[in-house]
């Protein structure tokens, strides 16, 4: 049977590891999802061949755009 001591550290344990999870969600939405779309995007520009500048611009439009959508629409 369980005491109370370790019901308040069970509880204080899984408030630690919710916090570690939306750390690591907010980051992989925030950063890792604009960059592997910016990423694609570049390297599709890339075998289009449409030269190295468009595929850049052509990334960076798409990586702040993605950023801008779900900074707006999926953090809270």
């Amino acid at each position: 049977m369980a005491t109370m001591d370790e019901a308040k550290q069970r509880t204080a344990d899984a408030e630690e590891h919710r916090k570690i999870y939306k750390g690591i969600m907010k980051a992989s939405t925030e950063v890792g999802v604009p960059l592997t779309m910016g990423l694609a995007i570049f390297f599709t520009q890339l075998v289009l061949a449409h030269g190295i500048a468009v595929a850049l611009i052509s990334a960076v439009a798409v990586y702040v755009f993605a950023w801008w959508v779900v900074r707006t629409f999926f953090t809270h």
